[in-house]
């Protein structure tokens, strides 16, 4: 009986060490991260869906532009190129942009 019970402390023991090891080793990889630290890096990654947005808005105006080219036709020109139609467009785009976001991301809220 001596035996059994003195190999089964070992045993615990040996698996007591390596439960340490790796605790130590999750404690290294952890990392711990703020509310505040989170909001920034969320805000900053929705920074740069909006400014991908400005741009695919910009970039389609200017292929408009070079190609002459407007939705509805070259009569919708002056429609198209006023202030309010490029707000509500970038509007649209960064919307849409948003919706892939937390489409291809469902971990952000």
């Amino acid at each position: 009986m001596k035996g059994a019970t003195e190999g089964y402390l070992r045993k615990s023991k040996a698996g007591e060490r390596e439960a340490k090891e790796t605790a130590k080793r999750a404690n290294k990889q952890l990392v711990t991260i703020s509310k505040k630290q989170k909001a920034k890096e969320e805000a900053a990654k929705a920074g740069y869906w909006s400014g991908a947005s400005a741009i695919c808005v910009a970039l389609t105006y200017e292929l408009m532009k070079a190609s002459n080219a407007w939705p509805g036709g070259i009569q919708y020109k002056a429609f198209w190129s006023h202030e309010a139609m490029i707000t509500t467009l970038t509007f649209v785009f960064t919307a849409i942009f948003g919706w892939v976001y937390r489409c291809a991301h469902p971990d952000s809220r």
